[in-house]
């Protein structure tokens, strides 16, 4: 296994056409299935990677307005604002995993397709087509330069607490 590869993983389950011929409506059922199991799980996976988003935003929030605020001790200050660094760490960390984890899943159900039908069918191939275009990588990089705003905000906080 190269670095950067992801692990090989065997097969467990092998989709094989039921009907004599692969044009025949039994393997597009199969495959249909197989790709509404990968639909789910894409779906679940965007979802998830938001709900943690917007559960670090808000805990980040608490953190910094008791980091922050008024008529704390120099101990309360710096302990809030190392304590800030190290969530904004993990939410950068959960983002960056969680897309990563999402542009895997979407690259294998790009790999479905039907006879007939144009590869942009696939519904996710919209998603590729939308990330690499003008404004497709915007959200990511957003949703990083928001957690670099509160890991900069809390080492203000922190540099102006010790000098």
């Amino acid at each position: 296994m190269g670095e950067g590869q992801p692990p090989q993983i065997p097969i467990l389950f092998e989709v094989r056409p039921t009907a004599a011929q692969v044009t025949e409506q039994h393997a597009d059922i199969a495959l249909t299935g197989l790709f509404n199991a990968h639909a789910g799980q894409i779906s679940s996976e965007r979802q998830t990677i938001w709900q943690r988003y917007t559960t670090m935003f808000i805990g980040n929030s608490i953190v910094m307005s008791v980091a922050s605020g008024t008529g704390r001790s120099l101990f309360q200050t710096i302990a809030g604002a190392l304590l800030g660094l190290i969530l904004c760490a993990l939410w950068f960390g959960m983002t960056v995993s969680g897309w990563r984890v999402f542009r895997m899943r979407v690259d294998r159900a790009l790999g479905f397709s039907w006879t007939g039908f144009d590869p942009r069918a696939n519904p996710f191939s919209v998603t590729i087509e939308y990330e690499s275009g003008r404004f497709g990588g915007w959200l990511y990089w957003f949703a990083l330069g928001v957690i670099g705003f509160f890991g900069l905000f809390y080492l203000v906080i922190l540099v102006s607490s010790i000098w």
